[in-house]
């Protein structure tokens, strides 16, 4: 349903699930989870895939 091999999905934590971390859980097979409380997440949603074309949320 969510497109992804592994069955796993990262937290959105505050100041730290931005679109690196993301992108890597997401290549990994699993699905990367951006925060978007942050300013900084808001801007990771834009960037995130620049690093990636696996499903983000």
């Amino acid at each position: 349903m969510l497109g992804v091999r592994i069955p796993i999905v990262q937290a959105p934590m505050t100041y730290i699930a931005g679109a690196q971390l993301a992108a890597a859980v997401s290549n990994a097979g699993a699905l990367g989870v951006i925060e978007t409380t942050s300013v900084q997440g808001r801007e990771d949603l834009k960037r995130v895939r620049d690093l990636t074309d696996a499903p983000v949320a």
